[in-house]
């Protein structure tokens, strides 16, 4: 979905309270917020449930202050600030949880299923990038922001973001390599 027509979406959210653009946009960031919510470290059920609340305020919230330009950055933003207050309100809670999180995922694939073994190597690469890695690689690479943006979606220098890119770039390469040559080796960490 263009960036314009997301936009002009929510203008009808925002000017005649349009539901079904409202649960348009829903629909199309939702997958994406909460994977990047998970990817700052929270657990899923959690990460769904800060999405779900940023969508519930967006809503109620609709008609007040001045109007937003740039919906996709906004919702990027107002998820990463919940994260960041649910860490700070759940931090002994969350070092338990990022412990669980980042123990191996068993994976008992049937062999006809080649692409999902790699899938799964490539998403074990993925979860051993630091925190802020594993968000600026799923912001570039799969929602498709630039530098600047993820930059100021992250509140870090755009320079970070490219460090941060070479970084998750450089680990799946070798994720791939070791794929490639043979399934009896770990999947390297930082």
């Amino acid at each position: 979905m263009p960036g314009t027509d997301l936009q002009a979406m929510w203008d009808a959210v925002y000017i005649a309270d349009d539901q079904q653009s409202f649960r348009k946009l829903f629909n199309h960031f939702y997958t994406g917020l909460v994977r990047f919510a998970t990817d700052l470290s929270i657990n899923r059920e959690a990460a769904e449930e800060i999405v779900s609340d940023v969508f519930v305020q967006l809503w109620k919230n609709r008609n007040n202050g001045k109007p937003i330009s740039h919906v996709k950055t906004y919702l990027f933003t107002a998820v990463r600030n919940r994260c960041y207050n649910y860490h700070r309100d759940h931090f002994k809670h969350f070092w338990l949880e990022l412990e669980e999180e980042n123990a191996p995922p068993t994976t008992d694939v049937h062999p006809q299923l080649e692409w999902k073994e790699m899938q799964l190597w490539l998403d074990k690469a993925i979860a051993t990038l630091s925190p802020q890695g594993r968000a600026v690689f799923r912001l570039v690479r799969e929602e498709g922001f630039t530098y600047k943006e993820v930059a100021a979606i992250l509140e870090i220098s755009p320079r970070t973001v490219e460090t941060q890119l070479v970084r998750a770039t450089s680990r799946l390469r070798q994720a791939l390599q070791q794929y490639a040559s043979g399934f009896g080796q770990k999947i390297p960490t930082r």
